[in-house]
């Protein structure tokens, strides 16, 4: 591929990019009532309250510490929900070990210990529930964008044909290939306004570089005419 095809495949990929940058920002704005739904609001996890709370009491006071020996004993406990509910004494032992181990056993009473211990219990319940908001969301924002998709009739396939040979352009020239074009659309959508900006950024990039191959090759291209034309 010369320098100039692969300007043009830039320049598709750059209007292709743009479109999706704009229908990823129409996902993103209707998207945005649906995460005011229970289960589906983002909650802070519970190392940013303690951070948060963290940040406000003063540095070196006893509370200051107790909340940091709280944080560093959840950060080092590795547990789940079930061998939590299997063997709390067992969890509760190994938990004052550790604490021991530590040297926090002066810092942390008995009430903080059960603090440290649900505090772990809450990080992995919060992880587990993360997951399921944000695989929820990534799933409603596909419908959406498909749905965009269709009702705008924009197909992928269409976009970026000129990019295809021919045989795969009349293959994908039928219902089902437009019906798969505008799905692939809306898939794509809904990969968020931030990864095609950036995808929109490295294609420009590239288009910048290209341009300035170009200009140095034809530069060069002058100069040696030019050279020949002296010798003559």
């Amino acid at each position: 591929m010369n320098l100039d095809g692969f300007t043009i495949v830039l320049g598709v990929l750059g209007a292709y990019f743009a479109i999706l940058l704009v229908l990823s920002v129409s996902v993103e704005t209707l998207l945005e009532p649906f995460t005011w739904f229970r289960g589906l609001r983002k909650q802070a996890s519970p190392d940013e309250v303690l951070a948060s709370v963290q940040e406000w009491l003063p540095d070196g006071s006893e509370e200051a510490k107790k909340v940091v020996a709280i944080q560093t004993f959840a950060s080092q406990t590795k547990t789940n929900m079930q061998e939590i509910d299997k063997s709390v004494k067992a969890l509760r032992e190994d938990a004052v070990k550790a604490l021991t181990e530590m040297g926090l056993e002066e810092q942390v009473n008995s009430v903080q210990k059960d603090i440290a211990l649900k505090l772990a219990t809450l990080r992995q319940k919060h992880a587990s529930v993360e997951k399921s908001r944000i695989t929820t969301l990534r799933v409603v924002s596909a419908l959406i964008g498909v749905l965009i998709a269709f009702a705008m009739q924009i197909n992928t396939f269409e976009l970026l044909g000129v990019l295809f040979p021919d045989d795969v352009i009349a293959s994908l020239n039928t219902r089902v290939g437009h019906i798969g074009g505008m799905i692939a659309t809306g898939l794509a959508a809904s990969a968020g306004s931030s990864f095609w900006h950036d995808m929109l950024g490295r294609v420009r990039n590239l288009k910048n570089l290209s341009e300035q191959a170009g200009k140095a090759l034809s530069g060069e291209a002058i100069s040696s005419s030019g050279g020949s034309g002296a010798v003559g």
